[in-house]
């Protein structure tokens, strides 16, 4: 079949060469090519085709760059093949429209999955540039403005030069460039980098429904530098007229060569979205996360709360696994934990409560744990904890002793060691990935009640961890874990200590002790009085100019329902703004006594550190150092 195909077909000289060598050109006079299939066939012999293969890429070893952006290096074929297998996500989209909220959720999903991951923001290597100097004002944003977009140009490039710096790193495997990106002509250019290098996605997120805009609009002038210690007014005029200078140049993706996935108002859930030439493995996992990720929305309410099962009798005897029953103190622990969680539950913009579900593994401590809470459950075998194997029903001691070469690789790598018939955590990850696309899709509270290993995954996921500090993370027992979902697509997190007596269990080590009191000592996170009242007045000013009225900018911060001039007055005045940071001290003042009567149930020593954190790596440091004298645990 070869020979004949051979002797009866041939291409046009060079159709499958990629060599710039012309000796090479001319020898590959006679190609068979499955261009589909990816299969080519050659007359010549393999011998001359090494020598001349050799020769080329030694040529094109020589060969300039097509863009001064890259890093120094060889530009030879092993180098090209291996950035091919890198990907590039470019953001497309105006001011406004949640793209550093993809860009930190992307960066949180990937780097889980052990893809390393890089995100890149164009508007901090402007800031960088104009650092020291005044605002830059909307005039700054201006396309007829040369030295404003000279400066954008200039940021834009530096951005793109380190992406392509980490890209050509052996470690980087995933960029993500967070910018406006909103004309074809810079799209062009970034193509025009990347093309034939690295492989490339644009996601365009396209949003116009006035009450989603209000609110990221919002989110945008109280958390952007850009608008730090700036006048309330100032900063609404200001913001608006960015936009529309954007608006006045913005060309939406529409060339289907390119490689894209647009966004169309899903965080409404009446949206839709476009994938265009897209394909292969990662790209197809992006494109599902995109589409679980959206469904929630970035402006969402909800709370996560992460609690360990009450103490089990496996606990008291410290043995692994098992599907043990809880302790008497594990028991009252159950009792308890619905007061907690029913104190903590969050309202939606129009008051009412959030709805809550209540997810569990099969294992019958925390079904038994879970109990008492008066919300929907349901039973995941993904959440059951790690499988230990042969190792199952044992202590530690034990383990050490029946199987010192086990025990001994556990230590030096726990993340990759996988027990002998059971589990390692990388296997936890790729069992706990649906539940983490259920987690996002949902637009309602969950309380997770677990174990400790999967635990340690689902919070390294939420808090943007390192996938090497994963098995390290401290979940102590009779602790809640709240995560408060920010508008960036970060999460806030507090510890919440149940005071419930603790045995002489092999929990209940000081690190356990310490941590559920320096957990104790933290305050829930809350807006300051001042930056409280900015938020009231900007919702009042962001309602009038989007068309959202001033009935839905009180929704938004709990204003009780009425007609809507009297909402816009109680905002106006700042009695509602008062009277939520009224409540907000008594919350405080109530976690403070709730602190104080922890004393009476365990000791610790007397500085301890707040524990709610809003750095996740600042948070994990503690923890980690806390947890030491527990790590086999």
């Amino acid at each position: 079949m070869w020979d004949f195909l051979k002797q009866t077909h041939s291409w046009p000289h060079g159709s499958s060469s990629k060599s710039p060598s012309e000796e090479l050109k001319k020898l590959l006079k006679k190609v068979v090519s499955f261009r589909d299939l990816h299969i080519h066939v050659n007359v010549a012999s393999d011998a001359s085709l090494t020598s001349l293969e050799a020769k080329a890429q030694q040529e094109e070893a020589h060969i300039p760059s097509s863009s001064s952006l890259y890093a120094a290096g060889q530009n030879n074929t092993h180098r090209v093949v291996l950035e091919q297998k890198k990907l590039a996500i470019i953001l497309v989209g105006l001011p406004g429209r949640g793209k550093t909220f993809l860009c930190n959720k992307l960066k949180c999903y990937l780097n889980w999955l052990g893809h390393p991951t890089a995100h890149f923001n164009v508007g901090q290597y402007r800031r960088k540039i104009k650092e020291g100097a005044d605002m830059q004002d909307a005039e700054f944003f201006d396309h007829n403005n040369p030295a404003g977009r000279a400066a954008r140009e200039r940021a834009f490039h530096l951005a793109l030069q380190d992406m392509m710096g980490y890209l050509h790193t052996e470690a980087g495997q995933v960029a993500i460039l967070d910018a406006t990106n909103s004309t074809q002509e810079r799209r062009n250019k970034v193509c025009e980098a990347l093309r034939g290098r690295v492989r490339y996605i644009f996601i365009e997120n396209i949003c116009a429904d006035p009450a989603v805009l209000q609110q990221n609009y919002l989110n945008k002038m109280l958390y952007s530098p850009d608008y730090q210690g700036v006048d309330t007014e100032q900063a609404v005029s200001d913001f608006m007229l960015r936009i529309r200078k954007y608006e006045d140049i913005y060309e939406p993706i529409e060339d289907r060569n390119m490689h894209y996935i647009k966004l169309t108002d899903m965080v409404t859930g009446r949206g839709h979205i476009d994938i265009n030439r897209i394909s292969g493995y990662l790209p197809g996992k992006i494109v599902f996360f995109l589409m679980q990720v959206c469904k929630s929305g970035m402006t969402n309410a909800r709370r996560i709360w992460l609690t360990r099962h009450g103490e089990s009798i496996y606990n008291q005897k410290a043995l692994i696994g098992g599907d043990s029953s809880l302790s008497p103190n594990g028991a009252a622990y159950a009792e308890v934990l619905p007061e907690v969680i029913l104190s903590r539950l969050p309202k939606s913009a129009d008051g009412t409560p959030v709805p809550v579900s209540v997810w569990t593994s099969t294992l019958q401590r925390t079904i038994q744990t879970a109990a008492a809470l008066p919300f929907a459950k349901l039973r995941w075998k993904a959440l059951d904890e790690i499988d230990a194997g042969i190792c199952d029903g044992m202590t530690y001691a034990q383990i050490a002793e029946k199987h010192p070469a086990e025990y001994e690789a556990r230590k030096k790598d726990k993340l990759r060691y996988r027990y002998p018939q059971g589990e390692s955590y990388l296997d936890m990850i790729a069992r706990l990935e649906p539940v983490i696309s259920e987690m996002e899709r949902e637009g309602e509270s969950i309380v997770i009640v677990g174990h400790q290993a999967v635990l340690r995954v689902i919070f390294g996921y939420l808090m943007a961890q390192p996938q090497a500090a994963i098995p390290s993370i401290h979940i102590p027992l009779h602790t809640v874990i709240e995560l408060t979902p920010r508008p960036d697509g970060t999460m806030g997190v507090e510890y919440i200590p149940v005071p419930i007596q603790l045995g002489d269990g092999p929990h209940a080590h000081p690190s356990d002790l310490a941590a559920s009191m320096e957990a104790s000592m933290g305050e829930q996170q809350q807006l300051p009085p001042a930056l409280l009242q900015q938020q009231c007045q900007l919702q009042a000013q962001l309602a009038a100019a989007v068309g959202c009225g001033a009935a839905a900018a009180a929704a938004a911060v709990g204003a009780p329902a009425g007609p809507a001039e009297d909402a816009a007055v109680v905002i106006g005045d700042g009695v509602l703004c008062n009277k939520v940071a009224e409540q907000q001290q008594q919350q405080r003042d109530g976690n403070r006594a709730s602190s104080e009567s922890t004393d009476s149930f365990v000791s610790a020593p007397a500085e301890m550190q707040r524990m709610s954190s809003c750095s996740s790596s600042s948070t994990i440091a503690q923890m980690a150092a806390a947890a030491a004298v527990a790590q086999m645990h």
